[in-house]
């Protein structure tokens, strides 16, 4: 199937593109934003995720060499097995965002959109006499990420024994003709299935999904769940400018325990102090106004206020606030339930740090 072909069958299902341009166009709805928002919390949707990029490591030396230039723990996967985490520069600024998936003769790295040249290049510069070898397979893959209460039994319809996945394992499907593999990734704190496969049957699984019960979903939806499970992406929400613990991911995506690792002296002094001075953290507004990225935040009712972040992204939600989204907040200010006021040239609004929602 071309990527044309993907497109129509896309726009044939009611989805609307906010940048129709893209390789990977993204729907930012299929008709009803709180339909499907309230179909991820309370039954089951189905979102395209085909602009996140998949990078195989291949060689004798691959886990070993993965293992020193990256937060978490590689060498200690098991078939089957992943783990999230950050590939970090000497002074442990974050440089990608990836989940590693232990594939028997190969790691699949699963990353944020726009990250695989950065990436390999990066990991490419310190391949000298390893055994390892990296390959971008992005044109070849896509993923659906399948999530909510219902997304166990919906999986299980389509014949896909998930039931024994505990969180970051996953099922490599024997046999199948779309080289399926369907990973337990709970990011929005519920069952989550980030589904890879090839593009020539993303469409019939898609449909297939569908059919079983889930609802189709877009990322206006995608982004809202996710700034309220403060799941930040990199490329939007982190950068290289972020330390690593910056991006609020420590239990995550951190190992205190692993040996030397590119990065990993900065990390073990941050974490001998207790904290960082700043830290992603989500913020939850009243009202109908989506703050743009770049949106200066203070700390609320302050007789001068000074900035303590900015806002990286937001998005409308049917959830607790009618509005969330997400920022860089410095420790005075990032505590939950901090009152905060966000402002623009020509908006204003309050809000409410959290981390995560009731």
């Amino acid at each position: 199937m071309s990527l044309r072909q993907f497109q129509v069958h896309q726009q044939s299902s009611g989805a609307v593109f906010d940048h129709p341009e893209d390789l990977y166009p993204r729907a930012s709805h299929f008709g009803s934003r709180e339909k499907e928002y309230r179909a991820a919390r309370e039954s089951a949707a189905v979102f395209d995720l085909s602009d996140r990029e998949q990078i195989e490591l291949t060689g004798v030396d691959r886990l070993k060499f993965l293992h020193n230039f990256c937060t978490n723990d590689i060498k200690g996967l098991q078939p089957d097995q992943g783990c999230e985490a950050f590939v970090t520069n000497v002074q442990s600024r974050i440089l990608g965002q990836i989940n590693a998936f232990h594939h028997g003769d190969s790691i699949w790295i699963d990353t944020a959109p726009g990250q695989s040249e950065e990436i390999t290049q990066h990991l490419d510069r310190y391949i000298i006499m390893e055994d390892a070898h990296l390959l971008v397979r992005t044109q070849e893959y896509g993923s659906l990420y399948l999530t909510g209460p219902r997304a166990t039994d919906i999986l299980k319809q389509l014949d896909l024994d998930v039931d024994s996945l505990e969180v970051f394992q996953q099922l490599r499907v024997p046999n199948s003709d779309a080289r399926l593999t369907v990973r337990r990734v709970d990011w929005f704190d519920q069952p989550g299935y980030l589904c890879c496969l090839q593009y020539v049957k993303i469409t019939d699984f898609w449909n297939s999904l569908i059919e079983a019960g889930a609802v189709p979903a877009g990322h206006d939806a995608f982004d809202a769940l996710r700034i309220e499970s403060q799941y930040p992406i990199y490329g939007v929400d982190l950068s290289d400018e972020n330390l690593a613990q910056e991006a609020g991911r420590n239990a995550q995506a951190i190992s205190f325990k692993k040996g030397c690792y590119l990065g990993q002296e900065p990390i073990a002094r941050i974490d001998s102090l207790g904290h960082v001075n700043k830290e992603i953290r989500s913020i939850g507004l009243e009202g109908s106004w989506v703050p743009p990225a770049g949106t200066k935040v203070v700390v609320a009712g302050e007789e001068t206020p000074q900035e303590v972040g900015t806002i990286t992204s937001a998005a409308s939600s049917f959830g607790k606030y009618p509005v969330v989204a997400m920022a860089v907040l410095r420790k005075t200010a990032n505590s939950p339930g901090t009152a905060v006021e966000l402002v623009a040239e020509d908006q204003a609004a309050q809000g409410t740090v959290f981390t995560e929602l009731d």
